[in-house]
């Protein structure tokens, strides 16, 4: 019977369901940068750092075609190395934007036509903390102190500068020929 903890790769329409999970271990953690001398009870330096899950695996051949076990090690090294993310799916839910990050597998007398050991999937995230299947949220801009997201982008008609940055752009060269200059006219 096959564990009902799995791994779905992103870049491929397939499953990978193995003989037996032992273990999973979940790992979400905050990076904590608190200020000691405000003394107030709220943390605002605290960042998220990946999720990590840890899944114990056990892999045989028995009940399954020969080569199976090895098989299935040679998937998990390949989609190491090309960095394919997966989602993770376990009883307790599915955390997407996985990176297979550690693999190590142990063959042994008591598992001789298989092997054991342990896959460590790292949540990739951006340098806003989100993982790539949220950046659409990270592509908005938003003015400095505020946590209410505002178009700020540049669509919409030219701008009329004036003053002194009128006078920078001259100076930087951008000349009466500029874009902005014939936007001006």
């Amino acid at each position: 019977m096959e564990s009902t903890a799995y791994i779905v790769p992103n870049k491929y329409d397939f499953t990978y369901r193995f003989a037996g999970v032992v273990e999973i271990e979940y790992n979400f953690a905050l990076n904590i940068n608190a200020d000691p001398e405000t003394d107030t009870d709220v943390i605002n330096g605290a960042r998220k750092l990946p999720n990590q899950i840890r899944l114990s695996v056990i892999e045989t051949d028995v009940n399954r075609n020969p080569g199976w076990a090895a098989g299935m090690l040679q998937a998990m090294e390949k989609l190491r190395n090309a960095r394919t993310l997966c989602t993770v799916v376990t009883s307790m839910g599915s955390w997407s934007s996985m990176l297979l990050s550690e693999i190590t597998a142990t063959q042994d007398e008591e598992n001789q036509f298989g092997w054991a050991g342990d896959l460590v999937f790292m949540q990739c995230l951006g340098a806003n903390g989100l993982s790539p299947g949220n950046m659409e949220a990270s592509t908005r801009k938003t003015e400095n102190n505020s946590a209410t997201a505002r178009n700020v982008g540049t669509k919409g008609p030219p701008q009329t500068v004036s003053g002194t940055v009128f006078q920078q752009i001259v100076s930087r060269g951008g000349g009466m020929g500029s874009p902005l200059i014939a936007a001006q006219r």
